[in-house]
């Protein structure tokens, strides 16, 4: 009798456990201070519009990303609609992007006037290389390789396509602030696109967007654009858009940076408790890392069959799950007039109702790591 009050006392404990899919207050607790100190001072001294702590983040980001520039802006979708429109693509225009991606990736390229075009995932859930070149026309002027969830996708093959038929290879990275490879230390896409959503590796407190390239055109297209096409109040060279970074961002930005490295060490820890926990469960599919990728982990996904029993469960069990994304771009309404509407994708549909994100996040402790493992475990079996 006493084992079994023992057995249920301890249930009972584990039960009580409740991990969040994320807790940005533990990275904030230790730069919060600081930070609102220097916005104090920003605003006794009403430096309000594209001032010296959005140029210092921009220095120090490129200096993060190995580019000569970047180019704050007010979102991640901003971002990659502004490198589209520096690069004159527009009405009549084609761009490829992978169907398995948040729809901003698309919606960005329709802002910017030209189709999106959209390509299977691979196994790494990341655009399927083979499934390019087919869909190259005379109308397509670029790929967006989207290095999601933390990885880079195969730059270099994309870029060979892409030289081979002539057209840009643009970045959105979105979900890999400072994911490498170590076959390749130069950015191989004309310009990368950059958010800083709150729960990204690299997160502001609202939203935030950047734009890194190499390309001094680019650069200062992209400048005027993102400033209502001007340089000189009231002189305007373009018909840009307000699309201006707010300076607190800057701040906030600017000394997360400085953590950015060891917050992706940590992350990388914790994937690898998750791989040495569950890699014994033949029902459920891990996520893989391509060869010679620093993978940031910005999501951990994996696949399950029984996704919505775990779900419905999350007030039994106690662990936030995320999803990453439940319905494919090509499935969405906002789509409906889409030539591509509601065709099949094998990888993308499939994985779809499968895919699960774990939770992951700097400062994640052991214990909440290990019931994680043991929820998926146990519904894994189940």
């Amino acid at each position: 009798m006493y084992k079994r009050l023992l057995k249920f006392q301890n249930m009972k404990r584990k039960k009580i456990i409740n991990v969040p899919f994320n807790d940005l207050n533990r990275i904030h607790d230790d730069i919060q201070k600081k930070i609102i100190k220097d916005f104090d001072n920003l605003v006794s001294e009403s430096r309000f519009i594209l001032n010296k702590e959005i140029e210092d983040f921009e220095k120090d980001f490129s200096n993060f990303t190995n580019s000569k520039y970047t180019i704050t802006c007010a979102n991640g979708t901003d971002a990659i609609e502004l490198i589209l429109r520096s690069l004159d693509i527009g009405f009549g225009d084609e761009v490829i992007i992978p169907v398995n991606t948040f729809i901003a990736t698309a919606t960005a390229v329709i802002r910017a006037g030209a189709t999106p075009i959209f390509v299977d995932n691979d196994e790494f859930y990341l655009i399927n290389i083979e499934k390019i070149e087919e869909k190259i026309t005379k109308k397509t002027k670029a790929i967006i390789a989207v290095n999601l969830y933390g990885q880079l996708s195969d730059l270099a093959a994309i870029n060979s396509i892409a030289k081979k038929y002539s057209i840009y290879l643009i970045e959105d990275s979105a979900q890999s602030h400072g994911a490498t490879n170590s076959k390749f230390n130069k950015n191989l896409s004309i310009a990368s696109s950059y958010s800083f959503y709150p729960g990204k590796n690299l997160g502001g407190w609202g939203d935030g967007g950047a734009v890194t390239t190499n390309n001094r055109k680019i650069f200062e297209s992209i400048k005027l654009m993102r400033n209502v096409g001007s340089e000189k109040k009231y002189e305007h060279k373009t018909a840009g858009f307000n699309s201006r970074l707010q300076p607190l961002q800057g701040l906030v930005l600017k000394e997360k940076l400085r953590y950015l490295n060891q917050w992706n060490k940590e992350r990388n820890k914790i994937s690898k408790k998750y791989f040495e926990g569950l890699n014994i469960l033949n029902s459920i599919s891990l996520p893989k890392t391509r060869k010679d990728n620093y993978h940031v982990w910005h999501l951990y996904v994996i696949r399950v069959k029984n996704r919505k029993k775990i779900l419905e469960d999350t007030s039994k069990h106690g662990v936030e799950f995320g999803l990453h994304y439940p319905m494919p771009i090509h499935r969405q309404k906002a789509f409906k007039t889409h030539p591509q509407y509601r065709s099949k994708f094998n990888n993308a549909d499939t994985f779809s109702n499968q895919l699960l994100s774990l939770p992951i996040f700097p400062k994640m402790k052991d214990r909440e790591i290990e019931r994680v493992i043991e929820v998926v475990s146990e519904y894994a079996v189940s």
